[in-house]
Order: C-alpha cells, then sequence, then structure tokens
C-alpha cells in the first residue's frame, strides 16, 4: 500500500472514531456535571475495544482486495479482536493510573481526554493493521 494511500485510510480512521467516540461520549455523559474516573475508566473499556476493532477491521476488509492473495475475512476478524483487546488491556489500567488522586471530570475535560485518545488509537491501529496485512500477505 503506498503511502498516500494509507495516510488516506489513516485519515478516515481517525475522523470516523473521533466523530463515534464524540457520539457515544455525548450519550453516556450529557448533563453529567462531575464524571467520576471510576465511569471513566469504565467507559473506556468499550471505547478502547471498539475503536481498535473498527480501526483495524473496517480498512482492512476494505483494503483487502488490493492485496494478492487475498487474506481471509476470518484472519482479520480475529487479528482485529486481538488488537483491540490488546489496546483495552493497555489503555485502561493506563488511563487508570494517570487519573489515580483525580475526584472527576467535567464535561469538557472528558472529551480533552477520549477525543485524542481515540484519535491515538486509531492512528496506531490503522497504521499497522494495514502495514502488517501487506507484509503478512507479500512475505
Amino acid at each position: 500500500m503506498s503511502g498516500g494511500m494509507l495516510a488516506r485510510e489513516v485519515a478516515v480512521s481517525i475522523a470516523i472514531n473521533s466523530a463515534l467516540n464524540l457520539g457515544f461520549t455525548w450519550l453516556a455523559f450529557h448533563g453529567v456535571e462531575q464524571v467520576s474516573v471510576d465511569a471513566l475508566v469504565i467507559d473506556l473499556i468499550p471505547t478502547a475495544f471498539m475503536i481498535a476493532l473498527m480501526g483495524s477491521v473496517v480498512p482492512s476488509l476494505i483494503n483487502r482486495r488490493r492485496l494478492s492473495p487475498l487474506p481471509s475475512v476470518r484472519f482479520i476478524l480475529l487479528r482485529g479482536v486481538g488488537l483491540a483487546l490488546l489496546a483495552a488491556a493497555v489503555t485502561v489500567p493506563l488511563a487508570a493510573l494517570l487519573l489515580r488522586g483525580i475526584s472527576g471530570l467535567d464535561w469538557a475535560q472528558v472529551l480533552y481526554l477520549k477525543l485524542p485518545l481515540g484519535a491515538v488509537i486509531a492512528l496506531g491501529v490503522t497504521t499497522w493493521s494495514l502495514r502488517d496485512l501487506g507484509r503478512k500477505i507479500h512475505a
């Protein structure tokens, strides 16, 4: 995959995952004056998992026809689940550690934490997935 195509796929992944992250954050915390750190950390479990899953699986499925031989859908799905589990396993304890001692966050602070975090997860997972997919197929 060329650098330009990879950059485009990563940018699209970041944009879509950020929009979904914003929407689900609004649904979960809209109208809450102070979000507890415990609630935020629990919310990060599905957030990290789903951003990594979608950031891996969707671009890989879209681009799989450009590769020869075609990677199996099963391979793409299993790899996506593995990456999603890894993202959640790393992100959630790290966030809990960094937020330790804070009593709560307001709506803006939650967004300042979740939106960049989601973008970084999407950036890393999408880049790695598409680069790795090409290497596994052509190795």
